[in-house]
């Protein structure tokens, strides 16, 4: 999506950085911009002897990120790593990656067959959205089966702590610190939003292992390809947490049958349900905010994102 913090690279550009990352082994033959990420510019490279690669470009940072989206690309970087080395679940791999302070953050990765599940996943049947579901539900487990030690945002280690219910008051608290130096109205006053989290306390301090969580695995960052999934993306958001904060535990998600069944969870408790309840909360107040933030130019976008938090807070009220 166009934004104010994407930045534009030049085919010269582009040039530089595949020699910085490659030398004289890859010479970039040809490059597309793939214009549906939200956050960091992106390319897909052709170099001249046919290999394809991905390139992600870290965004301008002039007043246009939130108070979490703190050292992303490095974090995103390492968790595809270390995604990488379980050999059961299906990352890119990363060929380069730089942040000197020369040139822009950036790093080059495996180019992915298949396609976007949100771009095909109405052209499917039935019974072939259930298969690919169940087996990101599978996956996302294993995924979430990979524990720390500490719960926070996988990039923010400053605000990393041992209580689960500690960290995400602190998450919730600087997320309302946004709105506010952004002057947006919200639903409700922040004591009142503050509130849910002090009365949902013992639900939260009921999460005692802090898990890996991508976050943001929606389906625009599932690529799949004839019925199965051929890769996860964009792990720039993970945290240390609940895996109920995964994104096909969301509300807008539905909680489908078949990813519940690929998990391995059928029915959610009392508990379990008031968590989901402050997450959805969490990420609407998010979607809403970073409107303002990335300078969104579609209107449409901008006016969901508001009636979307609106519907969420009444649901908590």
């Amino acid at each position: 999506m166009e934004n104010g913090i994407k930045r534009q690279l030049s085919d010269s550009d582009l040039a530089k950085l595949v020699q910085r990352a490659f030398g004289g082994a890859r010479i970039l033959n040809s490059a597309l911009e793939l214009k549906d990420g939200w956050f960091n510019s992106a390319y897909v490279l052709t170099m001249e002897d046919g290999m394809k690669t991905v390139l992600k470009v870290a965004p301008h940072n002039a007043g246009g990120t939130l108070r979490y989206e703190r050292n992303m690309m490095e974090a995103e970087v390492d968790v595809l790593r270390h995604l990488k080395n379980t050999d059961v679940i299906p990352v890119p791999e990363v060929y380069y990656y730089n942040n000197s302070a020369v040139e822009p953050e950036y790093f080059i990765m495996e180019y992915l067959e298949g396609q976007p599940y949100n771009k095909i996943k109405d052209q499917l049947t039935d019974l072939e959205r259930e298969q690919i579901e169940m087996e990101l539900g599978r996956y996302n487990r294993l995924i979430n089966d990979i524990t720390g030690k500490i719960f926070g945002y996988y990039a923010i280690q400053d605000k990393h702590g041992t209580c689960w219910w500690e960290v995400f008051r602190d998450m919730m608290s600087d997320l309302l610190a946004d709105a506010r130096d952004a002057k947006l109205a919200l639903p409700a006053a922040d004591e009142e939003i503050m509130g849910l989290l002090d009365k949902h306390r013992a639900a939260l301090k009921e999460i005692t292992t802090p898990r890996l969580v991508h976050w943001d695995l929606w389906d625009g960052n599932l690529f799949v390809e004839n019925g199965h999934i051929t890769g996860i993306i964009d792990c720039e958001r993970a945290i240390w947490g609940d895996p109920l904060m995964e994104y096909y535990f969301r509300d807008l998600a539905g909680r489908p049958p078949a990813f519940m069944e690929g998990y391995g969870l059928h029915n959610l408790n009392e508990s379990e349900l008031e968590r989901v309840k402050l997450y959805d909360l969490y990420l609407a107040l998010i979607m809403y905010i970073e409107c303002y933030y990335r300078k969104y130019t579609d209107r449409n976008h901008i006016q969901w994102a508001s009636e979307n938090l609106t519907q969420c807070w009444q649901r908590m009220s």
